[in-house]
């Protein structure tokens, strides 16, 4: 694949330096006769062409072959340069629109190899492919979360299916890149660095091995976070094990494939129906959905019970519990403030980085179905049950 990379990109760059020679040539061809034309055609006396500009109008009118008609050659020398001009500028007007049109060509087939860099910002990146995947899209479309958002799919999946994709899923911004994610030149193609989300699958696309599915899991989550630590990233495993690495990149959100299959079994067994209530909430159909959305202002510092009763009340909506934010501690906070040597030549070493460093990351503690008088913090976010997302 790589090597197909590299002889695109060695054609692609023949094409263009062969555009820029043929430009040269055709606007030295059309500047030659239109001084050549000049020369002549000032001797004579009935001319209409009377400045090295009208040459110039008569020589693109004539390469171009627009044939106006209001400045033409009379005299011998001005008819030859003419006809030269007729047999040279002409051709290479024709050859220099085919060149720009394969260039076009060129570009479109490296689009659809997944092999053009994507210029995009604000977009979700999906890395990898699995039979889950799709249910990610279906997803996203649910729970309202496309909209205009350009998403782009790096994995190893061939065109046709790409291609199928793209018709099952036109509604999308849907941008493809092939690739290993893993590479951060891959991840530089996909503008990681202008991303809002990375979603990491537990990938079976271009015949890697599934025993190692979960360390390039981890290998892409680390290097994510190198190029972009910013961007918010969530990750597949296949094995919970393999947890704590995730962790250790900061990965904000990790789900573990199959981690709860022995509770809901359980469940079953002590409480039948039950499973399928669960499963029901999870479903990507007109059906209640959970949801983190922002409490009003006016309820912070007031109870769980008067929230409870609002969203009930006016927006229909059944309050879960709270996701209580712990924002990161960033290494300049644990400084002191006087003007110690050691804390100034901290402080110095950090902006030469142009990067923040955190002591801990950020954190989410769960609080769900909490007692009645719960007081709200402006940290907590509602967790509540229904339809549409609450206003």
């Amino acid at each position: 694949m790589f090597s197909l990379m590299k002889r695109l990109k060695f054609l692609t760059g023949l094409v263009r330096q062969r555009s820029v020679l043929i430009v040269i040539m055709t606007l030295s061809v059309i500047i030659l006769s239109s001084v050549g034309v000049h020369y002549f055609e000032q001797q004579a006396a009935d001319s209409n062409i009377h400045s090295v500009w009208d040459g110039i109008w008569w020589a693109v009118v004539t390469v171009a072959t627009v044939g106006y008609g209001d400045r033409f050659p009379i005299s011998v020398g001005g008819r030859i340069v003419g006809f030269a001009l007729m047999f040279f500028g002409v051709g290479m007007m024709s050859l220099l629109t085919a060149t720009i049109a394969s260039i076009f060509v060129e570009k479109k087939i490296m689009e659809d190899k997944g092999l053009e860099t994507v210029k995009v910002k604000d977009h979700l990146i999906i890395c990898g492919w699995n039979q889950h995947t799709e249910e990610v899209l279906a997803g996203l479309t649910a729970y309202g979360l496309t909209g205009d958002a350009p998403i782009v799919l790096i994995n190893e999946l061939s065109v046709d299916e790409i291609e199928s994709l793209r018709l099952k899923y036109k509604k999308f911004n849907l941008k493809f890149l092939r690739g290993d994610y893993v590479r951060e030149d891959v991840l530089q193609r996909a503008d990681i660095a202008g991303a809002r989300f990375a979603v990491i699958m537990a990938d079976v696309s271009g015949g890697h091995s599934r025993e190692r599915t979960d360390e390039r899991t981890a290998l892409a989550a680390l290097t994510i976070k190198y190029l972009a630590p910013h961007v918010k990233t969530i990750a597949e495993l296949l094995d919970g094990e393999n947890r704590q690495h995730l962790k250790r990149a900061h990965v904000e959100e990790i789900i573990v494939r199959g981690e709860h299959i022995g509770s809901l079994l359980a469940t079953a067994v002590k409480s039948p129906g039950l499973p399928r209530l669960i499963s029901g909430m999870l479903s990507l159909g007109d059906t209640n959905k959970f949801w983190r959305v922002e409490i009003p202002k006016t309820f912070i510092g007031r109870t769980f019970q008067e929230l409870s009763t609002y969203y009930r009340e006016k927006q229909r909506a059944i309050l879960i519990g709270f996701l209580k934010d712990k924002k990161a501690m960033k290494l300049e906070d644990l400084l002191s403030d006087n003007t110690s040597v050691i804390d100034n030549f901290i402080r110095e070493k950090i902006r030469e980085t142009k990067k923040d460093f955190y002591y801990e990351k950020d954190e989410a503690r769960i609080v769900v179905n909490p007692a009645g008088d719960y007081s709200i913090g402006p940290e907590d976010y509602a967790v509540v049950l229904s339809r549409a997302i609450p206003k």
